[in-house]
């Protein structure tokens, strides 16, 4: 390891001499990942100290880790772009362009994400001159050309290669040990600042503009000539002369083991338990985060060969709904529908025009107005509505519910959850699914007082669950694979009015409820709930299977 600096002369021809720094290739890695860390990352290390000295309460000692686990994350990447040979040309070109991000993010507030990469990619040359003053090319002479020069000027003395990679491997695990031990220690903290401030992980030179810069690339020359999949062209409408309103209500973050329905010693569900809805309590989610979860239960795809890309390519369940006849339309009040209503009408809640919102977030009474509107004038004879909610996001869960809906208390009313009590933090939690309850059942409620001729249901389903601290671990997000069942068993239930002509209280009643179900079955199953008869359609995916007298002409794809 032993990374040391030493300043030497080195004789050049016509007598004159040209000093150099001489330093091992361990000590160039560290020097490097220092100045990144240190001064290349300066907008990163104010939003991260800010965030974190904000909080209520926080600990120093969470504060000094950052810089810390940030040049530890340099040293491990500059350990792997440091191949002899085009070291110094690579670190010349990621200093001028790291140099220009700082730029970017110090004077216009720039974060360099997939889109601004795009935007980057696709200027003109009369656009990029504009940005060209004098201080841009003072900011680069002292951030990129100056850090350029003394780069010039070091000699790097590389070991015997086996030599090298033992010393090498002695910083990285050097590296690794010290990550381990801030991930232990402040894991908590980390994802609950993370969580409440997306922004800054964008903001980290130069990991964001490199994996921006590789996605955009990748796209460019792999996938832009991506085919869009029909998956069935001929879905049809089982019974067209049939009058039926389905509402799908996408639930966000709610976990099963928090529903009375589930057993769950409070009363979570105490509005809709009236409709006599019909509960599945052994659901799983096709992953941990919306972004999955969301475009994965609506898609002909299983959580066995989930692909996002492949799933923006092709006809989802929506699709085929709308193109077998029925008037499909999607209310979102989350952060949008993750591709999956690209090709139907779509409504999104605009935070800023409802006494229900504060400018960034609404309650979800809000998708009650257009849910009203939109059953008081219904065009065709099939009406699918998909409603999108806010539900229990994380960590704010008390800005999820109004304050008359504060049905358990003390709660936590902060965002550093990890500093609230248990009861506060499960009593906070608790109240959104309560509320998300509420709106469930005033969801009913309206599909109730529609005329007795028409055929009514509903169906809700969470995209995925959440931790509350159990074990250390809080919000969502983890690899599946690792998950708690907390954020994988999510909850699922199905009403139909005692009207229907199809999907009859009886038949509900009749279904094995406690069978191992997943988010695989939504597609085949909203199939079956909305009267749509589909090649793709598989019998043993579908909830209402029992139920089911279409004839879908199944084939297994």
């Amino acid at each position: 390891m032993n990374p040391t600096f030493k300043l030497s002369k080195q004789p050049q021809e016509n007598t004159k001499k040209r000093f150099y720094f001489n330093c091992s290739a361990n000590a160039f890695i560290i020097f490097m990942a220092c100045y990144y860390g240190l001064v290349i990352n300066i907008p990163f290390m104010h939003g991260a100290f800010s965030a974190i000295t904000s909080l209520h309460t926080f600990s120093w000692l969470f504060l000094i880790s950052v810089p810390l686990l940030l040049i530890c994350l340099l040293i491990i990447f500059f350990s792997v772009v440091s191949i002899r040979g085009i070291l110094k040309p690579i670190n010349y070109l990621l200093l001028v362009l790291s140099s220009a991000a700082l730029y970017g993010s110090l004077n216009y507030g720039v974060v360099f994400d997939y889109s601004m990469i795009q935007n980057t990619v696709e200027t003109d040359s009369s656009e990029a001159l504009s940005y060209l003053n004098l201080q841009l090319v003072g900011f680069l002479l002292l951030f990129a050309a100056l850090p350029v020069f003394i780069l010039s000027r070091i000699k790097i003395n590389c070991a015997r290669p086996y030599k090298e990679v033992i010393s090498r491997l002695k910083l990285l695990l050097a590296s690794f040990a010290l990550i381990a031990l801030v991930v232990v220690n402040f894991y908590a903290d980390y994802a609950a600042t993370g969580r409440n401030n997306r922004i800054l992980k964008k903001e980290i030179i130069p990991f964001q503009y490199l994996s921006s810069g590789y996605k955009y690339a990748r796209d460019q020359l792999l996938y832009s000539d991506i085919e869009f999949k029909n998956i069935d062209t001929t879905p049809t409408l089982a019974s067209p002369s049939t009058t039926r309103v389905t509402v799908i209500v996408v639930g966000e973050t709610a976990r099963a083991e928090n529903f009375a329905y589930q057993g769950y010693e409070r009363n979570t569900n105490q509005y809709t338990q009236k409709h006599n809805v019909t509960y599945f309590d052994n659901v799983s989610s096709c992953g941990t985060a919306t972004a999955v979860s969301v475009p994965c239960m609506f898609s002909l795809q299983t959580h066995a060969n989930f692909s996002r890309l492949d799933s923006d390519n092709q006809q989802n369940v929506i699709d085929l709904i709308q193109q077998a006849g029925a008037d499909v339309l999607w209310v979102d009040n989350n952060s949008g529908c993750k591709n999956v209503c690209t090709r139907v009408p779509t409504i999104s809640i605009d935070t800023k025009a409802s006494e229900l919102c504060d400018g960034k977030y609404c309650f979800d009474e809000a998708l009650l107005a257009p849910l009203k509107h939109k059953l008081a004038n219904l065009s065709q004879a099939n009406t699918v509505i998909v409603l999108h909610m806010m539900g229990s996001h994380g960590p704010t869960y008390f800005k999820r519910y109004p304050e008359k809906f504060k049905q358990f208390s003390p709660t936590c009313d902060r965002s550093d959850i990890q500093n609230c009590s248990a009861e506060e933090l499960v009593n906070t939690y608790d109240n959104t699914i309560a509320y998300s309850d509420f709106i469930n059942a005033q969801v009913i409620e309206q599909l109730k007082a529609l005329p007795a001729n028409i055929d009514k249901q509903l169906l809700y389903v969470s995209d995925h669950g959440e931790s509350l601290g159990e074990n250390g671990a809080y919000l969502h997000g983890f690899p599946y694979a690792f998950a708690p069942t907390a954020q994988t068993h999510v909850p699922l239930y199905i009403w139909a009015d005692e009207h229907n002509q199809r999907i009859t209280a009886k038949c509900l009643n009749n279904l094995n409820s406690t069978l191992a179900q997943s988010h695989d079955a939504i597609f085949h199953t909203l199939l079956s709930l909305t009267g749509v008869a589909s090649k793709t359609y598989q019998t043993s995916e579908d909830l209402l299977a029992s139920c089911q007298t279409i004839n879908h002409n199944e084939t297994k794809i």
